[in-house]
């Protein structure tokens, strides 16, 4: 229970990057995310996880840890643009299982991929979000987010 005037307790997690040996983990965090969402996790989509994991020019991963459980985990993959001059990343995926939403840690989730892709050397990143997903837009827009004026448009090939 919250008290009038206090804040909800805030839990410290661990960020860490997601290589070829956090694959396992990746996998069934990607299925709890789908699961919650309704889509379905097959072959394709486990295979484009470990070569992501697997190949670091394709893009990166993280998993948030809290007290030894596997809670959230960012993905991004990379693109080179010419209107950002350089190497950006798409945030593909961020999420954090339902039960430890409201502490503060999809923020820090969030800021420590932020970090990393900076150092990276990374030049903007991109994502995409369902509008009718108020608390991920007010997360992205305090951490300067903005939507743009361009608009992504897909066209599948049938895999997956």
């Amino acid at each position: 229970m919250v008290l009038s005037g206090s804040s909800p307790k805030r839990v410290q997690g661990k960020v860490t990057s997601a290589g070829s040996y956090e694959v396992d983990r990746l996998i069934a965090l990607v299925r709890a995310f789908h699961r919650e969402t309704g889509h379905a996790v097959g072959p394709e989509q486990v295979e484009a996880i470990r070569q992501l994991c697997l190949d670091p020019i394709l893009g990166q991963a993280w998993v948030l840890t809290v007290e030894d459980r596997d809670i959230g985990y960012g993905l991004v993959y990379f693109r080179h643009s010419i209107d950002h001059s350089g190497r950006i990343a798409v945030l593909d995926d961020l999420w954090v299982a339902a039960d430890q939403r409201g502490q503060g840690l999809g923020a820090r989730l969030l800021k420590d991929i932020c970090e990393d892709l900076q150092a990276m050397g990374v030049r903007a990143v991109l994502l995409e979000v369902d509008p009718a997903n108020e608390v991920a837009i007010a997360l992205y827009s305090r951490f300067g987010f903005s939507k743009t004026r361009t608009v992504f448009y897909a066209k599948g090939f049938g895999y997956g």
